[in-house]
């Protein structure tokens, strides 16, 4: 069993609010839904480690099958370009349904909502605020409200407000003992993602939202300190400076690391 670590609560949401307005949608969400701990604990990854992948461009070249047989978390659309990710994560239940109606398939390739329902890896999204339903093939990770790091993966994780962080915060729900990020880029270099992006991104939104996320990631990082968990970033040019940065060729080509948990 694991425990939560709070950050100092700086504003309080009302009670009532809470209890009947958030809380009262989002517990309704998980319960009927299927649930990360049907098939994955907090020692899943126990003293592993792990590579997240973000959307950053920086990705634009990089060879996926680098990562093949470790333990990996994609972020969002990296499903559809990383097969052999042993999670795929999101918190964007909108992005969710926009696959569902295929608004992200393109003339004269496989359906997004088909490659989806092929990927081989665990399809894991945050407890929704709203109420909703997923597909039988979705297994939700319960939400935290107040910011917090989780190391109990029954408890659930803080999500935040972008899927970066989320990430982080499933990995050490899962036990690993070192991240390592890869697309982290939280700027923009000719395009917002290396898999394309969105049809309806405005980039003058982005750019802010992308500040939004780095300052949320930077203001946690001192609790995934506290509790052991070494974080690398392997993102050249990114502009998150709270973790070090390694050379991705340096850890990729150490041929030690392929410790992955089956899940």
């Amino acid at each position: 069993m694991g425990y939560v670590i709070e950050q100092e609560r700086k504003h309080t949401l009302d009670p009532e609010y809470v209890k009947h307005v958030i809380l009262e949608k989002a517990n309704h969400s998980y319960a009927i839904n299927h649930k990360i701990t049907e098939v994955l604990s907090s020692d899943s990854w126990k003293g592993q480690e792990c590579f997240i992948i973000g959307g950053g461009p920086s990705l634009s070249d990089f060879d996926m099958s680098l990562l093949d047989g470790m333990n990996t978390i994609g972020i969002n659309r990296a499903f559809q370009f990383c097969p052999n990710t042993s999670i795929n994560y999101s918190m964007d239940s909108d992005f969710y349904d926009k696959m569902m109606r295929g608004d992200y398939d393109k003339p004269n390739q496989k359906r997004v909502k088909d490659v989806w329902l092929d990927y081989r890896g665990l399809r894991v999204f945050l407890t929704p605020m709203e109420l909703k339903q997923y597909g039988q093939e979705v297994f939700l990770v319960k939400r935290l409200f107040y910011k917090s790091l989780s190391t109990d993966l029954s408890a659930g994780i803080y999500g935040g407000c972008n899927s970066g962080l989320g990430a982080l915060m499933l990995a050490a729900a899962l036990g690993v003992s070192t991240i390592y990020l890869l697309g982290y880029d939280m700027r923009i270099d000719k395009k917002t993602h290396w898999h394309g992006g969105y049809p309806d991104k405005n980039l003058e939104e982005f750019v802010a939202k992308l500040s939004e996320y780095r300052k949320e990631i930077e203001d946690m990082s001192p609790l995934f300190e506290k509790v052991g968990i070494k974080i690398y970033n392997l993102t050249e040019n990114s502009t998150i400076s709270c973790f070090p940065f390694i050379d991705a060729n340096s850890i990729l080509n150490r041929g030690a690391i392929k410790n992955v948990s089956s899940i």
